[in-house]
Parts: structure tokens; sequence; C-alpha cells
């Protein structure tokens, strides 16, 4: 609970009730005559307790300019400052995103640098010029010139949608394959 620093009100009102107490026990000239009547007409014990009371019109104005200030003053400059915060958090994330991005990129590149290196095998585009499509038994079979000798670059399947049209070309290249197997002794 918030008090006015230095002040005491002029009267104290407690905000305290009980069902068969009085509020007052009566008023006295002096501490020690209250405290003789305490002791005279009850058996009771001295007892630190912190009791509500009201805020008299002082302290109720003091404190109203407090968070009329907090309101006005500190409120909006903490709202900047959190809305900054909240900026530098999203760029963060952003980074941080961007970051793990990275990283796993680079794994990625990583394991498919190493997956080549193990299988000992890599792509190589064929230039269009010295590269050709022949088709056999339902392949493509590509040939390419390299370093003065025609050699086998690969193997595709022909879909089947495409085989009929293949067919008349398809027999010629099986003819001219079996004699150049035969030839090669292959």
């Amino acid at each position: 609970m918030r008090k006015v620093e230095n002040y005491r009100p002029h009267q104290i009102e407690f905000t305290a009730e009980a069902i068969g107490a009085p509020q007052s026990l009566g008023q006295f000239e002096c501490v020690e005559d209250a405290q003789k009547f305490m002791a005279e007409n009850f058996v009771s014990l001295s007892s630190k307790f912190t009791a509500d009371r009201r805020l008299d019109d002082y302290e109720i104005s003091v404190l109203r300019n407090e968070y009329i200030s907090e309101l006005e003053v500190e409120l909006p400059e903490l709202k900047e400052s959190l809305i900054q915060a909240e900026q530098v958090l999203e760029a963060a994330k952003a980074k941080h995103v961007i970051a793990k991005e990275g990283v796993s990129a680079s794994l990625n590149k990583i394991q498919l640098i190493s997956t080549e290196v193990i299988e000992g095998v890599t792509e190589m585009h064929l230039d269009q010029a010295f590269t050709y499509e022949v088709a056999n038994k339902g392949k493509r079979i590509y040939y390419t010139i390299m370093d003065g000798e025609i050699q086998l670059a690969g193997v595709r399947n022909i879909p089947e949608y495409e085989q009929e049209d293949l067919l008349s070309s398809s027999e010629r290249n099986e003819q001219s394959f079996n004699k150049l197997l035969k030839a090669s002794g292959e």
C-alpha cells in the first residue's frame, strides 16, 4: 500500500469493523492513561499489527498526482522503450532465422558434397554440339564426343507414349548396334 512519506493525517480513521466490539474504547488525556485502562479492564498483550486506514484528502491528492505523473510521463517512455525492445527482438529473430537457414543450407551442401565424394560421381553438362541421343529397345542412349572418342554418357527409359513414334528409328539403331557389337567382340 502506498503512503505519503513523512506525513500523518490529523485524524486517523481505521477501516476495521467488529460485531460485538465498540469502534472506540474512549478518549484519554495521555498514553499512560490509555495503557492503564487496558491493563485494568482487559487481559491483553502488547502486539505489533498493521492496520488499514482511510486516506485523507491531502494523501489522495498527492497519490493522485503521483499516478498521473506515472501515467503521463513514465508510462509513455516505458512504452516507447518496449516498442524499441520489441523491434530489436524482431530484428534478432529475423537474424536468427537467417542464420539458422544458413547453417541448414551449409549442412545440406556438406551432405551433398560428401555424398558425391563417397560415391565418386558428379554431374557433367555436355555440349549439345557433341552429344547425341540414340533410341534403342525402349531406351534413350546418350553418346558424346570426348577427347576424340564417342563415349556412352547415359541411358534413360523412353516413356511408353513416346516409344511408338520412335519405333522405326529404334529398329535401325538396333541393327547398327548389333553390327558394332559383333565387330568389337562384345
